[in-house]
């Protein structure tokens, strides 16, 4: 078990200087994940460990061997597919507590088995550093860990990401030496050699702005005053250079309102301008729309920005509110709107999201929000509620979790619904909302409850009255 002096090795600020150099070896792991849908293998598919790797590479430039294995990789050519065959992992109850229902849950990455195939026959580690993100996977993440205990009983295993960082008394059940909190200071800058996986990924990620002021209902991020995560100008030449070296084309933001340091975004984005590259840009973590301006949609067509996401959260004001969002309806709808006049491919571009799942919520938050995406021209991108300790929704939502597990919050479970009839209806209600065409959707209706289905018509009814202009004041259906 962890020790306090152990523990300390790795905190942020000055201990984290304290990390022995000098040639040690170095195993890093980025376990699997767990999914349920076809949704949530979606929102896995383009995950690769940014952070992971650029520990590696400062580990490596201070004299390490190291050897990272990412069971992330290669995900989707299993026997039967992500969610069938040798992915089953097992079975989590659904809905909210008193619910009496299960739901299979699939292994998304690799098992231990191949982990094991991945280590060298005269190779072991002094050191075992794991990652695990979302607190709702920390299971094969614990797995991964036991394995690697019983292979190599002489090595230090630390635990670090944003799981272990919210929840460090529930990591310290893994059997890691060291649980880390926060980011590892120590990597910040490094620019990342990507020969330390297996496979070059399709995809690479870049970061601007760290922390957000806003503390959202059903958001983990604490609220904290934003800073440059990296300079402008430093976070453009990467970019070009992994595209040079590598051959990455597609680069991704994951900064979580990359917008409230809106010069930076436009300096890196003329720096790309001015180089005439090939490489496509994304913004998948929510772009503030109050914040969005024309000079700055201007910019993001001009450096090959090929996707972003556009939070709309809700039609009704008082969820707005709930939520702690700081912009109105209007906002998201005008900037998509627009956007869709001046030529953008909005309907692909613009993956525009809001939270379902919410214990009591309206159909007209569901389905008033999906056709105001619609009739703005966007692409609806639902995402169910996974009810995070700490934040307000899981504070309004306690009585329907106690006794939940933190791997039994996963929002594909619905862990807030009340009932296996609420669960089997909002797995229809999900794929609904996830169809680009509303007409796709209404083919589904009919699975829906009597009150459901007569919103969902009605909300229907007020898209086909044409699309949403700017500037109008948008009306959504009245309430259900």
């Amino acid at each position: 078990r962890s020790t306090t002096k152990d523990q300390s090795l790795l905190r942020p600020g000055r201990e984290n200087r304290r990390v022995t150099i000098g040639g040690k070896k170095i195993l890093l792991v980025n376990p699997p994940v767990l999914a349920i849908d076809p949704v949530q293998v979606d929102m896995y598919a383009e995950a690769v460990p940014f952070g992971l790797l650029q520990i590696g590479t400062f580990l490596r430039n201070q004299g390490h061997e190291v050897l990272l294995v990412d069971m992330m990789a290669s995900s989707d050519d299993h026997p039967g597919g992500v969610l069938g065959g040798e992915s089953f992992y097992g079975v989590k109850p659904a809905g909210a507590s008193g619910a009496m229902m299960e739901r299979v849950v699939y292994l998304y990455g690799r098992d231990l088995d191949w982990l094991m195939s991945r280590l060298p026959d005269s190779w072991a580690p002094d050191e075992i550093w794991m990652t695990c993100c979302i607190s709702f996977n920390y299971e094969p993440a614990f797995s991964a860990i036991d394995l690697l205990r019983r292979l190599y009983p002489r090595a230090r295993i630390l635990l670090g990401g944003n799981y272990p960082s919210l929840f460090p008394e529930h990591a310290a059940r893994s059997g890691a030496n060291v649980v880390h909190r926060g980011p590892f200071r120590q990597a910040d800058g490094y620019f990342p050699e990507l020969d330390l996986l297996e496979h070059v990924p399709p995809i690479w990620l870049f970061r601007l702005v760290r922390g957000c002021r806003y503390r959202c209902s059903f958001c983990a991020n604490s609220a904290r005053t934003p800073e440059l995560a990296g300079d402008p100008v430093q976070v453009a030449e990467e970019i070009l250079q992994v595209h040079r070296r590598w051959g990455v084309k597609t680069f991704s933001n994951w900064d979580p309102n990359v917008l409230l340091i809106p010069k930076a975004v436009e300096e890196m984005l003329r720096i790309l301008i001015e180089a005439k590259t090939e490489v496509e840009i994304k913004f998948e973590m929510g772009l503030q729309p109050n914040r969005l301006t024309p000079d700055i949609l201007e910019l993001m067509n001009q450096a090959g920005v090929t996707m972003m996401t556009i939070p709309f959260e809700s039609v009704e004001a008082h969820m707005l509110r709930r939520f702690g969002k700081p912009f109105e309806l209007h906002h998201p709808m005008d900037i998509v709107a627009s956007a869709r006049i001046n030529g953008f491919d909005t309907h692909r571009l613009f993956h525009c999201t809001w939270v379902i799942g919410i214990r009591d919520e309206s159909f007209r938050h569901v389905f008033g929000t999906y056709f105001a995406i619609l009739k703005a021209g966007g692409l609806p991108t639902p995402f169910p509620l996974s009810p995070t300790p700490g934040t307000r929704e899981y504070t309004r939502h306690r009585a329907s979790l106690a006794g939940k597990d933190l791997s039994e919050l996963n929002g594909h479970l619905w862990p807030c619904q009340p009932s296996a009839e609420m669960v089997v209806l909002y797995d229809t209600i999900l794929d609904m909302v996830s169809k680009p065409d509303p007409h796709d959707a209404l083919e589904l209706a009919d699975r829906l409850s009597p009150r459901a289905s007569r919103y969902f018509n009605r909300a229907f009814e007020w898209y086909l009255e044409g699309p949403y202009e700017p500037g109008r004041d948008p009306q959504p259906p009245p309430e259900d």
